[in-house]
């Protein structure tokens, strides 16, 4: 498997998919026009990555991931397409990974820090919400 790097566009994040360093950054702006095109390849990626991990890991508590999410704006199609990406890592996580996930977000920007807080809870993950500023 092979790691995954998109360039951000006006619409779309940066994605850094990392294998060897056990890492995922999803940075930028997210409102793509076509939310589906954008996100299932990175999701199917995720998807294999995932399964290849469970399959071949023999102990969770010793690997390590490194999720961070570094938006200045989302669009709610988005939000869902990362809550999917979260998801998938949750099967790591509950055979106890240290799954770290690093949300990023701006002071005066309070719906990023929402968003991220929902996601949480939503996901069951804890989250390091980190302020930018």
């Amino acid at each position: 498997m092979e790691n995954l790097y998109i360039e951000s566009t006006e619409t779309t994040p940066k994605i850094i998919f990392d294998l060897k360093n056990r890492k995922f950054e999803l940075i930028g702006i997210s409102r793509p026009e076509d939310v589906i095109a954008f996100y299932d390849s990175i999701n199917y990626k995720i998807i294999n990555y995932v399964n290849e991990v469970l399959e071949k890991e023999t102990d969770f508590s010793s690997f390590n991931f490194n999720l961070k999410f570094d938006l200045i704006y989302m669009n709610s199609a988005s939000s869902k397409y990362i809550l999917q990406l979260l998801d998938h890592f949750k099967k790591i996580f509950n055979k106890g990974s240290n799954i770290t996930v690093d949300w990023y977000y701006d002071d005066v920007d309070d719906q990023i820090l929402e968003d991220g807080e929902d996601l949480s809870d939503v996901i069951k993950i804890p989250f390091n919400l980190i302020s930018r500023n």
